[in-house]
């Protein structure tokens, strides 16, 4: 296979994170980037197929969610300067997480002690005892909530095409409609075998920045790295409420978590940034992060439990909890009553006619170890390589100062060498970032 190709740097994967790191690596570096992509844009699967909501970090444990936290609070101005700039959808219609359980009231308590831990100002958010949640939201009921003023709902797969368009302004080059099939890692860097429609191609690359979401754990498996990781993907349905629907709900409304331990989302009502209302998402497990069909392919689905490393996988398996919760989410996935019958816990007046059909899927891919599910986004490295795992909620809200984190750390390790006087280009966040940095 004759290779085609040198770059100083190579990113696997057009997501919400792989642009932003593209944008901000075409400020500072000055080799030749690309960005290898499968499909034919950025952004088209979980950068787009998700809540569109950019959550301020008030529900993040500042020690436990420490990197997710910070990147959320720095990247919240970043967003809504490039939305402000280009025009980009910003609907700043807020949060409210209820406490469906008395005992939620704990959390709820928590939460206002994070979200000032985390950067957020007391402006920023509010109490509500369940008298003042009657009266903020009428058709909504619980214990009581933190209601967060500046979560806004956006279009991140907008945003995402956006920053990719601003770092190819910048030089870097777009490979699309390429899979990667085979990543060796070579003393001088690295030897990536791409796919392109029926052609075969092999791309040479001083260094590699792996962020292809569901796919950067078997790529990192293919360079011999987190071999001791598995990742499971779990598809989340939402379901439309339709115009029938005469409430007039101004927030979005999501609970407590039940189950702290698993990745399974109590289901939320949802106003995108166009109009539309939807309630979701589930956690249905799948075969792969590409699988948005609501008919399991339980032969797929088995192969992909087989696969290595196996332990984490079996101690889920035999978890009575975990294939309870497993069993549950295909069911709220396929009827809209079992999703009705959720809602109505905390919007009791939203029976089942009200939902007109099924609107947005997407995949969230999580890593587990012999511990179980990891809690934050994970960083593998080799001499020419790095592969960011576990990369999820609030990923995109995070995704610009996440980007810049990784490419500190790249910067310090002395993986990659950037220009250490003044921008070669000026960031759209420069002001931004210095605000809050």
């Amino acid at each position: 296979m004759p290779l085609q190709k040198e770059y100083d740097i190579v990113i696997v994967g057009a997501g919400v994170l792989g642009s932003a790191l593209a944008y901000e690596l075409s400020l500072t570096f000055s080799g030749s980037i690309a960005v290898i992509e499968k499909e034919n844009g950025a952004g088209l699967h979980t950068s787009t197929r998700n809540t569109g909501v950019i959550h301020r970090p008030f529900y993040l444990e500042p020690e436990k969610k420490k990197l997710f936290a910070e990147s959320s609070q720095i990247s919240y101005r970043m967003w809504k300067a490039l939305a402000l700039k280009h025009d980009l959808p910003w609907k700043e219609n807020g949060t409210l997480e209820i406490a469906t359980r008395e005992s939620d009231l704990k959390s709820i308590d928590s939460y206002a002690k994070w979200a000032i831990s985390n950067g957020m100002n007391e402006e920023e958010f509010k109490i509500l005892g369940s008298s003042e949640l009657k009266e903020h939201e009428p058709l909504v009921k619980g214990y009581g909530a933190i209601l967060s003023i500046t979560d806004a709902c956006v279009d991140f797969g907008a945003f995402t095409s956006k920053v990719m368009e601003l770092a190819k302004s910048n030089g870097v080059e777009f490979i699309s409609e390429s899979n990667v099939t085979d990543v060796r890692e070579t003393s001088d860097g690295a030897l990536i075998k791409v796919r392109n429609g029926g052609n075969e191609i092999s791309l040479k690359a001083k260094f590699v920045i792996n962020s292809s979401g569901g796919d950067s754990l078997p790529i990192a498996h293919r360079m011999h790295l987190a071999k001791e990781y598995a990742v499971l993907h779990f598809r989340g349905d939402y379901w439309v409420v339709g115009d029938s629907y005469p409430g007039k709900i101004r927030n979005n409304i999501y609970t407590v978590p039940r189950h702290k331990k698993f990745p399974f989302l109590d289901p939320h009502f949802i106003l995108r940034f166009a109009g539309r209302r939807e309630l979701g998402p589930n956690a249905a497990l799948v075969a792969t992060p590409y699988d948005y069909s609501d008919r399991p392919d339980s032969g797929s689905l088995v192969l992909k439990l087989l696969e290595k490393p196996t332990l984490p996988k079996i101690k889920l398996l035999t978890n009575s909890e975990f294939i309870s919760l497993v069993r549950s989410e295909w069911k709220s996935s396929r009827s809209k009553d079992e999703m009705a019958r959720q809602v109505r816990q905390f919007i009791p007046g939203l029976d089942t006619s009200y939902i007109t059909g099924k609107g947005l899927s997407g995949v969230r891919n999580s890593l587990i170890d012999s511990r179980g599910f990891v809690p934050e986004a994970v960083l593998e490295h080799s001499d020419h390589s790095v592969h960011i795992l576990n990369y999820n909620s609030p990923g995109a809200t995070g995704a610009p100062a996440f980007a810049m984190h990784v490419i500190r750390l790249l910067k310090e390790s002395g993986k990659i060498s950037l220009k250490e006087t003044d921008t070669l280009r000026t960031s759209i966040w420069k002001a931004e970032v210095e605000a809050l940095l």
